[in-house]
């Protein structure tokens, strides 16, 4: 027994080989990006860029799956990395601690990564990624707003231009166009599902985010299968 035997079951031989053989980039590991991280480590993608800028609070454990109480103070890019070291011995775990600008972004390379991961809920650093994405030619799927929600099975994929309900996305898609950008060719995941609240600080339960992490590992990992 292996701990690909299922995967092997779903994907063939091959899938699963061009799973091990991928480079994927998470941006963002809270509740969006913790749960597509963990989803990718345990399918195997073989080199799993941790990125974040914040460290793990107590106020992230009713949604985050990366962390648990011990990692409270902790870099959330080193406890990711901690978190796949427990469940995989042949991912390759690279933690950066960082805020992600387009100067940042130029001190760092993710040009052989096969999907860029944008999990992120600022605004300029999703821009900036974006156009990084589009100066090196990479894949990149965009998590919008997925705080102040509660229904989960209102989450969806679908580009950028065809979002709507989402204040955060109409934010976003005005930067982009002043930034000329293509909203029709962002694949982004969304929530169809009206905020159900305001306030300074998101509400937010695990099903949401998590709904939108696993969402986009799932694309992923049919878009490396598929190519």
């Amino acid at each position: 027994m292996s701990i690909d035997d299922r995967s092997l079951l779903l994907l063939g031989e091959e899938g699963v080989r061009k799973i091990h053989a991928a480079k994927v980039a998470v941006l963002g590991l809270g509740g969006v990006g913790g749960t597509a991280f963990e989803a990718l480590l345990r399918a195997g993608i073989g080199t799993l860029y941790a990125v974040d800028r914040d460290v793990v609070e107590e106020s992230n454990l009713n949604r985050q799956i990366l962390f648990a109480r011990k990692d409270i103070g902790v870099s959330k890019a080193l406890a990711a990395k901690a978190r796949a070291e427990s469940i995989r011995s042949d991912v390759t775990v690279v933690s950066e601690v960082y805020s992600v600008s387009e100067t940042t972004l130029s001190e760092h390379d993710y040009s052989s990564c096969d999907v860029l991961l944008d999990c992120m809920d600022d605004i300029p650093a999703k821009v900036s990624l974006i156009k990084y994405a589009r100066s090196k030619g990479l894949k990149i799927i965009v998590s919008l707003g997925m705080g102040n929600r509660l229904d989960s099975t209102k989450v969806h994929l679908v580009t950028l231009d065809k979002t709507e309900g989402d204040p955060l996305a109409k934010k976003f898609r005005s930067v982009l166009r002043d930034e000329k950008e293509d909203l029709s060719s962002i694949l982004t995941v969304s929530s169809l599902e009206m905020p159900r609240t305001k306030g300074p600080k998101p509400a937010s339960l695990m099903m949401v985010p998590s709904a939108a992490g696993l969402a986009m590992a799932s694309w992923v990992i049919d878009y490396l299968e598929k190519r």
